[in-house]
Parts: C-alpha cells; structure tokens; sequence
C-alpha cells in the first residue's frame, strides 16, 4: 500500500468550517442534529488501490457537429428562417436534413410539408424530386403536413453518396399507395424513371398496399427505420419493421434494385426487435427481443442467421435496444432494469454495466445514430437529446435544432469526472462527514439515478472523484465506511451536505 502523503502531489485547498443546514434533497426540511445522539459512525477504511491521481479541470469544447451529424435530428425550422450548416443556407424550412457522404455541397432536405428536395453534386441549387412516387408540381396545392399524402419522414444515404433512401409515412385518411421506403439513383431507368420502391408497407387491413403486395411471414408490417450498408456500392438495406398484429418489431434484408416489381414480394422477417450493420456489413448487431422473446445483444450474419449471443439480457434483468458496434470494437445498447423499454433508458456496454446517466423521463420515441457512432439522438418527451458514446455526456439539442446555425457559443457539457479534478475543494481520499439529516448515495451523478443507499448524519465518506455540477447540484463520488461507492450531492443549491471530519 503507497504513502498517501507522498503518493498525492496535490495538497487541499483551505476549507470553510461553517456548520451547514442544507437540506439532503431539495425539498427536505433544514435539520440540527441532537448534541445527544450515541450512535458511533466507523471511518472508511480507504481503498487505496482504487484511488486515481488528480486530473485537471476539463474544458469545455465548442460545438461544431459535424455535417454528416445533421442527418440523426429532426427540425423545426419554418419558412423564412435561415437554416444554416457550414455554407449551406436554407430558408425555406426545414424539417430532415441529410448531407451526401461524398460530398458536403450535394444533400437532401424535406420542407416543413414533407416535400423532398434534392441538391446533386456540382448542381447551383436544391430541387424538388419529382420522380415515383411524386410528379412535377407534386407540391402545388399542399399547404399542411397532414396534407401530404407522401410525407417523408427518412432520409438515408448509400455510403457511395451515388444512391439515397426516403421512407414515405402517410398520414391517416389519405391514400397510402406509396407507404413505405423509396430508392433514387443518377441513371434513369427509360420506362420507370430515377426512383424505384424497395418495401410496400401493409400496416393494417385496408390498407392499400396489402392488395398488391404478396406477404411473407406476417399479415401486417410496417417500416421504422432504414440502414443502409456501410460498404460503398452495396445496395442492401437492413429494415426495422414494426409486426402490429404480434406487438413487435422484425427485421428485414432488401435490396436497392432498379425493377419496378421488386417491392411487390415483402422480404424475409425475422423477430429480432433492433438492428444495426456491424462494422464488416457482414454481419449484424441485433439486440431486444429475439425469436423466443429473450431479451439479448447478439451478432446475427447477412441472412439474419448464425446467432452469437454477446450479452444475455434476460440473465441480467435489464432490457437492451439499439446496440451498435462503436470503431473500438466494443458494443454499446440502450437499455434499462426491465424486462421492457416502457421507461427512461441509459447506455450500457457489453459487460451489462450501466455506463451513462438515465435519458429524460420516459422511452424515447425514436432512436437514431450519429454515422460515426460517436453518439445517439434520442427523441424524449418531444426533446431531442445527443448523448455521447465516449464519455456518456448529454447534450439537450433541442434548442438547437430550432435554430441550428451550431454557433460557437453552444459548447458541449464537461464530462463525468474520474478522479479528483486538480485544485479542488477536496484531495483524493479525503475523509468527510455528512452534514444532513439523510443523503442519498446514487449510481451516478443525477437525481434520477438509482439509489445505492441512504447515509446519515455523522457518516463518513472518502472522496474519490469530483466535482461534477449537473441540474443545479455539485457531486463527489465517495466510499462508504461500509465499502460502498457511489455518487452524493455534496452542496446543493450552493450549501454542503457534506464537510471536512
């Protein structure tokens, strides 16, 4: 066991003695504890070889998202407002906004009307696509979302940047002949034009499509999501597929074929709830419920075969959705203590540890990757929340994607410290008491984290990392005297809960 005093270079700072009355939890009545009380708190017996050396403070970096970042948000920009990303200015609205891989001057756009435009490489501007399933003038006429009954709401890129994707979700009452998801190549096919379908959807009885689409294993589906290969010139795209007769998701290979009949056979299914291309294209990281209803993250190959489960959910008790394989090669999910995605998720890795801060306050409404897989965009509650596969750090991108011009004044926020930051009010493996009446000791630096326990006052901790300030609060990971480690809040609106022995 190291000398702690020669092992630490860094030496605390002068410390307040002002005896503290905050509250524990905002909301809790202030509390003087009884000069009688007998109860005898053991100190912590340090885990010296658990303690880090001080690091310095971190720094906040500008916010500049890449363009290829643009195309995981939804917008809210109206017409004559300027949408700006990098020397790109839009102001006719913006609703999903795509950038070609292969070329930042060549993207795609959708109105806040859901009309599809089209900038190709080298062209002078944006026009409307006016190929299957649209026509010239598609877009005279149509003044409301609701009135489009070729909505996009999709936008998919192939990795060459030669051939692009756009998933049509009609509004209810309208007729939905062209539900489901559309490709656009350069070369026009004499008879049929650029634009070809890949998936009819049938969602429900009546619906159009059902009548001229011949089914494969299940009577009703409809497409969530589109993933296109990473390979350049590949033409497979991995669908997710909602199956509402059977109250689950499935998955499905097609191909970005130039035949018009191509989408009149629905592909193979195969019920696993999420998936996502493995960095190969050879294989596929599923996850969620597969055949049998077991909750896993497993590796699956190109034809949906030859499972290899990476980790057992159901074992562990959590649910898991929308693994991906990052470039370290680790996989990551989103998932919770469940046997179901109906609540707030965090990001998990492969092991089943928990390596982030619960999103929002409820399941998010839709799930979608950065293409680096640097992090996910995370619609909760109708807000739009980055969060970040590295350091697990949330970015509430809400605001900007309602005037997304990503100015450097938008910074990202620092993340969770691993060790005692350098200059701090406390030093590393200092011993402190609690100063309150009762403290809760969570997972993770966040009211909404999971409680590991309650300390009370006069209970020792020993500082092991810190401080992070989050949601108006400032936390310190600690040890227990009973061996315990997790995260308090060690001033809350500006008073300590917690203070020098």
């Amino acid at each position: 066991m190291p000398d702690s005093a020669q092992f630490w270079t860094a030496t605390p700072e002068a410390e307040s003695t002002a005896t503290a009355t905050a509250p524990s939890e905002r909301g809790f009545a202030t509390w003087t504890p009884s000069p009688t009380a007998t109860r005898a708190q053991p100190t912590v017996s340090l885990r010296y070889d658990m303690l880090r050396e001080p690091i310095a403070p971190p720094t906040t970096a500008p916010l500049s998202p890449r363009i290829s970042a643009a195309s995981a948000f939804q917008y809210v920009v109206p017409p004559g407002q300027l949408f700006a990303i990098d020397d790109i200015h839009l102001t006719g609205g913006v609703r999903l906004f795509a950038s070609n891989p292969a070329d930042s001057g060549s993207y795609l756009y959708t109105d806040q009307n859901g009309i599809l435009r089209f900038r190709a490489p080298g062209a002078a501007g944006a026009v409307e696509i006016s190929s299957s399933p649209f026509h010239p003038g598609y877009s005279m006429g149509i003044e409301r979302l609701e009135q489009n009954k070729h909505r996009v709401a999709e936008l998919d890129w192939s990795a060459d940047g030669r051939k692009f994707s756009f998933r049509i979700d009609t509004p209810a009452c309208l007729d939905t002949s062209g539900a489901g998801v559309w490709f656009w190549q350069p070369e026009a096919h004499p008879a049929h034009g650029h634009s070809f379908q890949v998936i009819r959807d049938c969602a429900h009885a009546g619906y159009r499509p059902c009548g001229f689409v011949n089914p494969s294993s299940a009577r009703h589906w409809k497409t969530l999501a589109v993933d296109w290969s990473p390979i350049p010139g590949d033409a497979r795209l991995l669908l997710t597929l909602r199956l509402p007769d059977e109250d689950r998701n499935a998955l499905a290979i097609a191909r970005a074929v130039a035949d018009p009949s191509y989408a009149n056979d629905a592909p193979p299914m195969l019920r696993y709830d999420y998936g996502h291309w493995d960095l190969d294209a050879q294989h596929i990281i599923v996850s969620g419920r597969r055949p049998d209803g077991r909750v896993v993250i497993a590796q699956v190959n190109a034809a949906l075969a030859e499972e290899r489960v990476i980790l057992d959910g159901a074992a562990l008790g959590i649910w898991l959705q929308d693994a991906a394989r990052l470039p370290t090669g680790e996989v990551v999910a989103l998932g919770r203590p469940s046997n179901s995605g109906n609540g707030a998720l965090a990001l998990y890795n492969q092991q089943g540890q928990r390596i982030s801060a619960f999103v929002g306050d409820a399941a998010p409404d839709q799930v979608r990757w950065l293409p680096d897989r640097s992090g996910l965009v995370l619609t909760v509650s109708g807000r739009q929340i980055l969060l970040q596969t590295e350091t697990g750090a949330m970015l509430d991108a809400s605001r900007l994607v309602r005037n997304p011009q990503f100015s450097q004044a938008d910074s990202a926020p620092p993340a969770i410290p691993a060790a005692v930051i350098r200059g701090s009010l406390y030093y590393p493996g200092q011993q402190l008491r609690v100063l309150v009446r009762a403290l809760n000791l969570r997972e993770s630096p966040s009211r909404s984290a999971e409680i590991l326990a309650t300390l009370l006052w006069g209970d020792y901790v020993a500082v092991f990392a810190g401080p992070y300030d989050t949601e108006g609060d400032r936390w310190w990971q600690v040890q227990t005297a009973q061996n315990g480690f997790g995260w308090v809040a060690g001033s809350i609106s500006g008073s300590p809960t917690i203070g020098p022995a």
